[in-house]
């Protein structure tokens, strides 16, 4: 089913007359920064150190906020791909009355940059900045409870090095591979397949030649090309090009350099 898409202006319309409702679904930091007033915040995409990643809690969030999957919601973003996205998540999940802000907050730009279709912002509708009100913002949308502590055996020593271990890497070969040779990976901390030939040329492609394995590539490898897809790089562009290395580092050297918390990789979409 195609999408149903809406320009500022009918949107504004439609959450006056028609009983609709925003959904931004922004990381927390844009959104702060700005967001149609009245709009809730269930960010399809959280932000991390290593870069933007799927939220893995998105759907159950905005069933909580949303139980009824005939309410009347229009999604937002900052341009128009990730609420196209979180559209076709939710249409999957049963959805049925679900728009989608052309153009989203910041306008839909053109393959070179320039802003060809005015966003909410610049349609002079209302705005509001900061965090939403109880009950709009992120951390009240169906936030978990806190799991109580679970008490270990007195003869088991407390161990608060690995609270955040990387999720157990699964060791399948992928087209990255080279099946005669395995590294220590530096990203899943575990012993696997080695890439079969250096990503980069120099001396930063040995280094992940020699400590990232085929596995992890490939998740950077799905992991960029969100990155392409959301910001709208052009690959050949040599700025394009710097800005994926810089987070190519970042993601396997970064301080966030253990793999984020709820991640995997997803498959790309336009």
């Amino acid at each position: 089913m195609s999408a149903k898409r809406v320009l500022p202006e009918k949107a504004f319309e439609l959450t006056q007359r028609e009983g609709y409702t925003i959904v931004d679904v922004r990381s927390v930091e844009e959104f702060v920064e700005g967001h149609p007033k009245g709009a809730y915040n269930v960010p399809f995409l959280r932000r991390t150190p290593t870069g933007m990643v799927t939220n893995q809690e998105f759907e159950a969030r905005f069933r909580s906020a949303f139980p009824d999957k005939t309410a009347k919601v229009i999604l937002s973003c900052a341009s128009g791909p990730r609420s196209l996205r979180a559209q076709e998540k939710l249409r999957q999940a049963g959805y049925t009355e679900l728009l989608d802000l052309q153009a989203g907050f910041l306008g839909e730009p053109n393959d070179d940059g320039e802003i060809v279709i005015p966003g909410w912002r610049a349609a002079g509708l209302a705005v509001e900045v900061g965090d939403a009100p109880k009950g709009r913002n992120y951390r009240d949308i169906g936030a978990p409870a806190p799991a109580p502590p679970t008490p270990e055996p007195e003869h088991v020593a407390h161990d608060h090095h690995h609270d955040h271990a990387p999720a157990a890497p699964t060791g399948e070969l992928n087209r990255f591979a080279d099946p005669t040779r395995k590294v220590r990976c530096v990203k899943l901390e575990a012993d696997l397949p080695a890439l079969k030939r250096r990503p980069y040329p120099g001396e930063f492609g040995e280094k992940l030649q020699n400590e990232v394995s085929a596995e992890a590539w490939g998740q950077w490898v799905e992991h960029s090309k969100m990155l392409i897809n959301e910001y709208r790089m052009n690959p050949i562009d040599p700025k394009a090009q710097e800005t994926l290395l810089e987070q190519c580092r970042a993601y396997f050297y970064g301080e966030g350099a253990a793999r984020p918390e709820g991640y995997v990789p997803e498959k790309p979409s336009s």
